[in-house]
């Protein structure tokens, strides 16, 4: 093999960290969530010593995305532990990805929050992660066969923000900013490709703690759809999106 087919040490890196995920699950079975989100921290970390952080502006956006996933979990139970308890799972965490996914895109581009700054744009995003959303949420009902119950209540609604902020930004979004950092001008090659598609589905179906044959469905219906938004749209319609399948699932078959 020559110099110019060998694997490129950030991707090397990302395969590393999976084969810990991996290894994990198979043997040592800590909780699946909280070993994402280690994970999450390192390459968050990894790109803000590279990149800097990101504006102001975007500081504060990140800010703003980890408070409401914090609060999210409101909706579960009415405590104060529970919303320091998303505070340390999602609330932080939330926030340093997010301050990496930005410094990302502001630095090097390569993803985007929102694909135009219009209107028009912004509605569309929304309108295509709901309709996609609907989609998935029909998908979701038929797999999981799970008796349905319409219990509508806003707090239902607001626990869905969790998931859609915190797991599309923590779990998903800060692979492809890993991988666009690393990118070379001339774009991804084919293996960094196929690994930012792989590390932006595959970890965060694994945490969902299903066997093979769930695991590689959950992967194909819901992770490649979100990630397939959120590389060819933007991060929005995927959060949007996978709100929409949480709160339909948590409306008709509770949480």
């Amino acid at each position: 093999m020559g110099p110019g087919k060998l694997i490129k040490k950030h991707i090397l890196f990302l395969w590393i960290l999976f084969a810990a995920v991996l290894a994990n699950r198979l043997t040592i079975n800590v909780d699946n969530w909280t070993l994402l989100t280690f994970v999450s921290c390192i390459l968050s970390t990894a790109i803000l010593r590279k990149t800097g952080m990101p504006s102001g502006k975007h500081l504060l956006l990140s800010l703003l995305l980890a408070v409401l996933c914090t609060v999210a979990y409101f909706g579960y139970e009415h405590s104060r532990s529970v919303l320091i308890y998303g505070l340390f799972t999602a609330g932080l965490p939330t926030l340093l990805a997010a301050a990496a996914v930005f410094a990302v895109m502001e630095k090097k581009g390569g993803l985007r929050m929102i694909a135009g700054k219009d209107r028009e744009s912004v509605l569309f995003s929304i309108g295509l992660g709901f309709i996609v959303g609907m989609g998935l949420s029909a998908v979701n009902l038929m797999l999981s066969g799970d008796q349905v119950t319409f219990g509508f209540s806003f707090w239902k609604i607001l626990l869905a923000l969790n998931p859609a902020i915190h797991e599309e930004i923590s779990f998903r979004a800060v692979f492809m900013a890993y991988c666009c950092l690393h990118a070379d001008k001339d774009g991804m090659d084919g293996l960094e490709l196929f690994t930012m598609y792989f590390m932006m589905c595959m970890p965060h179906t694994m945490a969902h703690g299903y066997g093979f044959v769930g695991t590689l469905l959950l992967c194909l219906f819901f992770g490649l759809p979100f990630t397939f938004l959120q590389h060819r749209r933007d991060i929005l319609t995927a959060m949007v999106s996978h709100g929409i399948v949480d709160a339909v699932r948590f409306i008709l078959t509770g949480f």
